[in-house]
């Protein structure tokens, strides 16, 4: 069965929610950063693997089919350059904010935990802005 990458946008909001709407007394605090932490990755991958597909299997791109080695960069970079359709360019600067965001949380020892709230939020939105216009895309390549 093929994997439904929105599912892990549901689980990027269901453990930032854990941590938001919990007592703080029954979690670590570097349990509940864990769970901020990895909200922002899954939203990412959640929002990124979408893209991916929806160049690949809607509009056909064949090196998505071949190449896996700086497919990050790539989405990211076609989605951006396309000088006919804003909501592409759109797409390909919010996955390229997400991207930096997922690569802060995954590497850098160190977020405040209040930047680190509000960045799970941003990137929250931007994943759901991201799948919105996916769909928004996909229906208009239908016939």
């Amino acid at each position: 069965m093929k994997f439904d990458w929105s599912s892990y946008l549901k689980l990027a909001e269901t453990l930032f929610d854990e941590v938001t709407n919990s007592s703080r007394q029954a979690n670590s605090s570097s349990m509940d950063e864990a769970k901020i932490r990895s909200s922002i990755s899954r939203a990412y991958y959640s929002a990124f693997c979408l893209a991916r597909n929806y160049l690949r299997d809607i509009e056909g791109d064949g090196k998505l089919k071949t190449d896996k080695v700086g497919i990050h960069e790539y989405v990211i970079k076609e989605l951006e350059s396309s000088r006919n359709n804003a909501d592409r360019r759109y797409l390909g600067q919010c996955l390229s904010r997400l991207r930096g965001l997922r690569n802060e949380v995954d590497y850098e020892d160190y977020i405040a935990s209040n930047l680190l709230t509000s960045k799970a939020k941003q990137t929250l939105k931007n994943a759901n802005k991201v799948i919105e216009l996916l769909n928004k895309l996909t229906s208009s390549q239908k016939p």
